[in-house]
């Protein structure tokens, strides 16, 4: 049998550990939602690769966290939430099961889906004529460039400034996949 001074001893090991534990769950828990809410904000701000697009994938990743402004370059549809409207002809969306990425545009011409890669490079189109890949031009990735370069602008200009701010943490995290 246990004496009651180590009942007592145990039984505020007990409590500690518990409000230890709650506290580090609770921090850890506000370090993950910070990082997911802020996340376009830390992408606007770390270093990347000229290519990369971390605006944009950040706030497709995150699309539930962040805050979201409709503008006339860019609409975030309420019962759509993986998918961000770059206007009425385009959208960006992740690709079913993968880490890539897509973006579709309708023309005069005809539809086209441009791919890209993990950090947002684009790098292959098709169309529904012949969904087979080829590699981008130069004239549709411009082309492209100038269609997400004002979204970019409007989805960035929409967040808030973190009142604790985490970039290294971010940066750390993320910096490694964007700037490689």
């Amino acid at each position: 049998m246990i004496d009651k001074m180590t009942q007592i001893k145990l039984k505020k090991y007990l409590v500690l550990l518990g409000v230890s534990l709650s506290l580090a769950g609770i921090v850890y828990g506000y370090i993950q939602y910070n990082l997911a809410r802020y996340s376009v904000y830390y992408a606007s701000h770390m270093p990347r690769k000229e290519e990369a697009k971390p605006e944009l994938i950040m706030a497709l990743e995150n699309i539930n966290w962040i805050d979201k402004q409709n503008t006339e370059n860019i609409y975030f549809h309420e019962d759509r939430e993986d998918i961000i409207y770059l206007n009425k002809d385009a959208y960006f969306k992740k690709k079913k099961k993968y880490t890539d990425y897509y973006v579709r545009l309708e023309k005069k011409n005809g539809l086209n889906f441009y791919y890209t890669d993990s950090i947002g490079k684009f790098r292959t189109y098709s169309s529904p004529d012949n969904w087979e890949e080829k590699p981008l031009e130069e004239v549709s990735l411009q082309e492209l460039e100038n269609l997400l370069a004002p979204a970019t602008k409007d989805i960035v200009k929409a967040q808030k400034t973190p009142t604790i701010n985490l970039q290294k943490l971010f940066n750390q995290k993320y910096e490694s996949r964007f700037n490689h």
